[in-house]
């Protein structure tokens, strides 16, 4: 057995070797193509190379007339203004309540605030007036509450004297009213 053995082994491996030598073969074809290939692409690259030596780039010169008339122009504006000399500088003192921009808008606000509070103020006095009055009510009621209760004692001891209390009282009473005129 180990003969037949040996058989398929020395056949498997002349097949291998026969696979190899075509899988080289193939490479080195594979491989003379490529060198050709890289041959033609470096002859191209080299024409190329050339090419780019030899080629000149002719431009036009640039039209700078229309530059150089601008800048002319500037001058000429610049060296009038210098000869023109500046003017003198008047000097104005004014007063300002508002910026100059947007006036309108400012007086609306301003006045509108200004009235608002004007408002408001009128309205405070005339309360405060009312207040006042209505104060002044309240301690003449006091007083009268007082002197009503003076006028009824007054009359009460009045109508239950005698006559010579009575004439006593009404003296007393026109003295009163003589020192107050």
């Amino acid at each position: 057995m180990k003969k037949q053995e040996m058989e398929m082994d020395e056949q498997s491996i002349v097949t291998v070797l026969k696979e190899m030598l075509g899988q080289d073969i193939k490479t080195q074809q594979f491989m003379e193509t490529e060198k050709e290939a890289l041959q033609k692409r470096d002859l191209l690259l080299e024409q190329i190379a050339q090419r780019i030596e030899n080629l000149k780039v002719v431009t036009p010169k640039p039209d700078l007339s229309e530059v150089i008339a601008a800048i002319n122009n500037g001058y000429e504006k610049i060296t009038a203004a210098i000869e023109k000399r500046p003017k003198p500088i008047e000097r104005f003192w004014r007063i300002y309540l508002f910026p100059e921009n947007n006036v309108r808008e400012y007086y609306r606000m301003v006045f509108g605030r200004f009235f608002f509070w004007g408002l408001i103020f009128t309205i405070v006095i005339y309360i405060g007036g009312f207040i006042n009055k209505g104060i002044d009510a309240y301690q003449a009621n006091q007083y009268n509450k007082e002197g009503n209760a003076s006028i009824a004692a007054w009359n009460e001891i009045y109508a239950q004297s005698g006559k010579s209390q009575r004439q006593k009282m009404s003296n007393a009473l026109t003295k009163a009213k003589h020192d107050q005129q």
